[in-house]
């Protein structure tokens, strides 16, 4: 791991973790789990956690936002998307959606979230299994989450088990729950920015680049 790095007034990050969506495992044997890349493939994938360190890395100070309106910025580290999906071999990946799919639990199930693949490839989407130089919390998707900084958080799984290569774009829990946008597309308007303690507008739809 690279040294820690701090971000600016993380303790006042509101909490994710009762926004965890299935609720997270109390336990996980990180030498059991692995991410299967499935669908619409030339080859079916099952990288362990392990295979996924030794893939090319990626470290991006990048800023995500919530759906309740705050946003922080962090320096994540993990893979690009891209990298395992030509692993797969997909091709044409602007005519697909990539189904997301947790670990989940047996009293809460799995949360699902598709979103499109060829959007998120060009937005640098990341599977990220590092924040500020440490393994992601349990709060922030342990051991693995994908994060397309262009959607709000609700479209990025924590905990994730498993990424389909498919051509339909299904609802997913919070657009089912709360009647959230299906494209999940971080929207013009105003954001409380944690680290640095100010109101933002944000002028374009998209990845928040201004602040």
């Amino acid at each position: 791991m690279n040294s820690k790095l701090i971000t600016p007034n993380l303790e006042r990050k509101p909490s994710s973790l009762r926004y965890y969506q299935e609720g997270p495992p109390t336990e996980l044997d990180i030498d059991t789990w692995s991410l299967s890349i499935t669908g619409l493939v030339e080859q079916e994938l099952t990288l362990t956690y392990q295979d996924l360190m030794e893939l090319p890395q990626v470290q991006e100070s990048r800023r995500m936002v919530c759906v309740c309106n705050w946003s922080i910025r962090r320096t994540w580290q993990g893979v690009l998307l891209s990298t395992v999906m030509e692993m797969a071999g997909v091709s044409n990946p602007e005519k697909y959606y990539v189904k997301q799919t947790s670990i989940g639990t047996k009293e809460k199930g799995v949360y699902e979230s598709t979103i499109p693949l060829g959007d998120a490839l060009s937005r640098r989407a990341i599977l990220v299994h590092s924040v500020d130089g440490e393994y992601l919390p349990m709060e922030q998707g342990y051991p693995l989450r994908l994060y397309d900084f262009g959607l709000y958080g609700y479209k990025n799984v924590k905990g994730l088990a498993q990424l389909e290569v498919t051509d339909q774009y299904e609802t997913g829990e919070w657009e089912r729950r709360a009647g959230y946008d299906i494209n999940g597309i971080i929207r013009p308007k105003k954001y409380w920015l944690v680290d640095k303690k100010e109101w933002g507008f944000v002028e374009e739809p998209g990845e928040v680049t201004d602040f």
